[in-house]
């Protein structure tokens, strides 16, 4: 019995021990952490998914039920916007600045979505902007 308590206490500090090297690697506490190594990486990240063209793509493409005329003119705006969102991401990745990245996509994400109304009718781009929330 005296064996075992100690064996187990043993056991309990290896644990721990592990498991605080784990979260240190990961740069902290979670959200408490403060930034660590991989904050420049979260806020490229977020930069990044502030237009996800391909979430919009495949919501107008395959969850809604468009015509093969509206379909090609989406694709149309689809590609340019990536085409857009490709060189963007090129001059923020040269700077670093990933805040000047999430403004310029917030501005493409909006001149995309009133190229949409041109195509999409009223009743379709609620549609839309319900699908695209889920």
């Amino acid at each position: 019995m005296k064996y075992s308590v100690s064996t187990l206490v043993l056991c309990l500090l290896v644990v721990a021990w592990i498991s605080g090297d784990a979260i240190a690697q990961r740069g902290g506490m979670g959200r408490f952490g403060g930034r660590g190594p991989n904050s420049d990486m979260m806020e490229r990240m977020q930069a990044v998914n502030t237009f996800p063209v391909d979430r919009i793509w495949h919501v107008l493409s395959i969850r809604m039920d468009t015509t093969d005329e509206q379909v090609l003119k989406l694709r149309a705006f689809a590609k340019e916007a990536t085409s857009q969102k490709d060189a963007l991401l090129e001059q923020a990745e040269k700077s670093e600045d990933w805040s000047w990245l999430r403004d310029q996509l917030n501005e493409t994400s909006k001149q995309f979505r009133e190229n949409l109304k041109g195509i999409l009718s009223a009743a379709e781009m609620k549609t839309f902007e319900k699908l695209a929330q889920e």
